[in-house]
């Protein structure tokens, strides 16, 4: 499953490069499609390199030093991910620069990073949570405002309202049962979302070129 989620979230992100081109306000979902694949990337070689080996070795106590700032990043390109969806939400629905989300943003990973080693495990999944629930408030709540002005549709808003969608089955599924333990569903939520949005960034291609 990993290979065809990968390749399907760098056509997802390569698509909307494109689109961007010539959309100016398509360039923050391409932003945050490129910034899924990159920080997955980086995640998962931070996880197998870094993590899992210290958690081996440690036999479950806390990390220190490079160890525990390579855990923090790990933690910052999570969340990260929840908040740029947050940010998307306000910079297409409500026209606004979301300054409000990156300051949450930082408040949130200073105070995961600063409460450590009681954020970890079963709280720190709690925390992850919180955040996720948060930042979904903010996009439906975006989403509906924007709906109610009845304004016409476009790629942008379409592309976004699906990465919203597919957040909010994150939060009935993955997070429901434990976003540490129900990555195999979140990965089909993952391809799910890369599978509706291709062919919509890919129609405002082709009718572009027509």
């Amino acid at each position: 499953m990993i290979p065809s989620l990968y390749g399907l979230a760098v056509l997802s992100a390569a698509l909307a490069l494109v689109v961007a081109r010539y959309r100016p306000e398509h360039r923050p979902i391409a932003w945050l499609l490129g910034y899924g694949v990159v920080s997955d990337v980086v995640r998962r070689v931070i996880r197998l390199y870094v993590l899992q080996p210290a958690r081996a070795e440690l036999g479950g106590a806390p990390f220190t030093g490079w160890v525990r700032v390579a855990g923090h990043v790990e933690s910052a390109l999570f969340v990260g991910w929840m908040a740029g969806v947050a940010a998307l939400a306000v910079w297409t629905f409500s026209r606004r620069r979301p300054w409000g989300v990156l300051t949450v943003y930082v408040v949130a990973i200073a105070g995961l990073a600063a409460g450590y080693p009681t954020f970890r495990g079963e709280l720190l999944g709690k925390a992850y949570f919180a955040l996720q629930l948060a930042a979904l408030c903010t996009s439906v709540g975006c989403l509906l405002l924007w709906f109610t002005g009845r304004e016409r549709a476009r790629v942008h808003h379409v592309a976004t309202g699906l990465i919203i969608i597919t957040e909010l089955s994150m939060l009935a599924g993955p997070y429901r049962f434990g976003v540490f333990t129900a990555w195999d569903l979140a990965q089909s939520m993952l391809i799910a979302l890369y599978v509706t949005i291709v062919p919509v960034q890919g129609v405002a291609v082709w009718r572009r070129t027509q």
